[in-house]
This record gives C-alpha cells, structure tokens and sequence, in this order.
C-alpha cells in the first residue's frame, strides 16, 4: 500500500472548492448543450431556455481558475523557462530564484490591489440572468492572489530556510 502525502487543509479546501465550480461549470454546460438540441429532436415545441446556464458556467470558471492558480503555485507547476538559470552557477541561481520569487509577489500583489478595486467599482452592476453581483466574481482574483501569495511565501521558505545563502555551493 502506497502512503499518501498529506496536504495542508488549505489546499484541500482549495481543491475541493475548485472541485465543486468544476461540477458546476461541466453541469451548466450540459445543460446548455442539451437544451439546444431538444428543438432538434422534439421539435419547436421541446424549446427551453436556460439563460443563466452561460453566466453560471462563466462564473465558474473564473473562480475555478484563481483556485487552479493557486493550487499551481503551491505545488510549483507554473511552467518555467531555465535556459539562462542553468547556464549560471549555483551561487547565481539562488539569488535569481529568489529574484523570481520577489517578482512572484509583486506581481500577487498587483492582482491584490487591482482585483479589490475592480471588484469594488462593480459592487452595484447585477447579472441579467442569474441576478448575482458581478463583484462576487471579480472578487475571485484578489481571493485567489492572496492564496497565491501565501503559497508563495511558504514556498520561499521551504527553499530558503533550509539553505544558506550560497545555494549549497
């Protein structure tokens, strides 16, 4: 029997959030698709419209990708190009990771701030079909680049906790 590697309770509760806008997004989009072909089928008078299948499946995803984002930086998979760190020695490498790391946070920050404002200069605009605030939404950026900055950070801290400032060298 394999041992299962524990996660902090965090990304489970990101995992599993993002579990549920996933079910929610693939669930509006079947919907979407099987009230379109009815007519097809069953002819004019099968026609049902389910306006608000387009605006959930939409908000959906965009709370599923924040928590993706997140969930991405906690694990390291963001996609990096390492051409010019291998091409440095050790000693540089550290500094430059670290480097990456500031830009990582700066970067979080940004969406910190200008998420909050966004989703404060939306506070009073309401969805035609689901009749939910579009800040609900746009709050998902500064919600999901808080998480990101924390698994920044923690991951920051993994790495250069351990290590002098060397690089190991």
């Amino acid at each position: 029997m394999t041992e299962q590697k524990h996660e902090p309770r965090l990304i489970a509760l990101e995992k599993s959030l993002g579990g549920a806008f996933f079910a929610v997004l693939i669930l509006s989009i079947i919907l979407q698709v099987a009230t379109r072909l009815l007519p097809r089928y069953f002819g004019a008078s099968a026609v049902i419209s389910l306006p608000w299948t387009e605006e959930l499946s939409r908000f959906a995803f965009v709370w599923l990708l924040m928590l993706g984002a997140s969930v991405g930086i906690y694990n390291q998979e963001h996609f990096a190009l390492t051409i010019v760190r291998d091409a440095v020695p050790k000693a540089v490498q550290w500094w430059m990771e670290l480097l990456v790391y500031v830009f990582e946070l700066i970067f979080v920050g940004f969406l910190i701030k200008y998420g909050y404002l966004m989703a404060e200069m939306v506070w009073g605009q309401v969805s035609p079909a689901l009749g939910l605030r579009y800040a609900y939404v746009y709050l998902s950026v500064p919600v999901g680049a808080c998480l990101m900055g924390i698994h920044a950070i923690g991951n920051m801290v993994k790495r250069y906790a351990s290590q002098p400032t060397t690089g190991g060298v």
